[in-house]
């Protein structure tokens, strides 16, 4: 059953119809996201932003909330045990939930599992203290890195991509930590760790904290095995950071990612999702203009990119209305 509460409103029907919007269902949505420090988090916000503001233009009276959660992979377990309806995951991991491999394989497939849209690509960022001197992904071996909170996409990802190289984060590093994006910053300037990973935006608050509040350096990781990782998977791919992104950066730096992508329960109310999508791309300059986390998203490629399982009814009924698919 779905968890989008539906509360009838008994009382204040004038007042509704006189803000424009009829008597109907109050209905709740609220969107998983991950922890604070990273792009997920103000990306659910920046959602309900424009959601909450379109009550009155679109006739709905739809309430949008936002949960901080331990990421992408803790969000799409939450969606298929029914306890969530949105999120916001990798689209690694999202192509994982739907056939039930990988970290799901316990789970087993969630043939509910539904697509919504594409956000901001989540880059694959290696922060180290400045003073050790590192450049590239080569350079961790044996140090003590922070790999991403216990169920989070960051985590996951990380023992991924070292499967690669016939490895993982306990053999590869000296010692993994997890820590969550709000404590990761503050345990590198204080010399508690060596480097840290983190799928995220670039510009999100944990890496400019960073940068920011200490010596730190930003890391290529850009080689032969994440070649072929790209080439196999095409939810992955190449992601440059422009130089003088963040403070102390002088050259431009290469390394690698996948898109954020929102997405629900099939059991998800269809009119809720149709509001919330509409919202967003009916504004979506306005919904860009909130965070640099969304200069390179388009409309068109928010419709396609990172989609590896169905689209939900709700947003499928909207973008078939504006074309965006046929």
């Amino acid at each position: 059953m779905s968890r989008l509460t539906k509360i009838a409103l008994a009382a204040g029907v004038a007042m509704s119809m006189a803000a424009g919007v009829s008597a109907q269902e109050r209905l709740y949505v609220n969107i998983g996201t991950a922890g604070i420090g990273g792009g997920y988090y103000p990306t659910g916000g920046f959602i309900c932003n424009v959601l909450n503001k379109s009550r009155k233009a679109q006739g709905h009276n739809v309430r949008c909330t936002v949960e901080s959660t331990g990421g992408s992979v803790a969000n799409l377990r939450s969606i298929q045990a029914g306890e969530m309806d949105v999120a916001i995951a990798q689209a690694d991991w999202q192509y994982h939930s739907y056939r039930g491999t990988s970290k799901f394989e316990g789970n087993g497939a969630n043939d509910k599992l539904r697509f919504l849209f594409s956000l901001h690509v989540d880059t694959a960022h290696l922060v180290s203290r400045a003073d050790l001197g590192l450049k590239e992904f080569s350079d961790l071996e044996g140090k003590v890195v922070n790999v991403g909170n216990a169920g989070s996409g960051t985590e996951a990802t990380m023992n991924f991509a070292l499967s690669r190289y016939g490895s993982d984060v306990d053999s590869h590093f000296g010692q993994a930590t997890r820590l969550t994006s709000r404590e990761q910053a503050q345990a590198l300037c204080d010399g508690k760790i060596d480097a840290f990973f983190y799928t995220t935006g670039v510009t999100a608050s944990s890496i400019t904290e960073a940068t920011n509040t200490c010596d730190a350096s930003v890391l290529n990781w850009n080689d032969a095995t994440i070649d072929a990782m790209i080439e196999e998977f095409p939810y992955y791919g190449r992601s440059v950071i422009p130089n003088g992104t963040y403070r102390g950066q002088t050259e431009e730096l290469t390394t690698w990612g996948l898109p954020a992508t929102l997405v629900a329960s099939a059991d998800a109310d269809e009119d809720v999702i149709y509001n919330l999508v509409k919202s967003v791309f009916d504004n979506f300059e306005d919904f860009k203009a909130q965070s640099t986390l969304y200069v390179a998203i388009s409309r068109e490629g928010s419709v396609v990119n990172g989609r590896s399982v169905p689209f939900h009814p709700g947003a499928e009924r909207y973008f078939r209305e504006v074309g965006l698919i046929k």
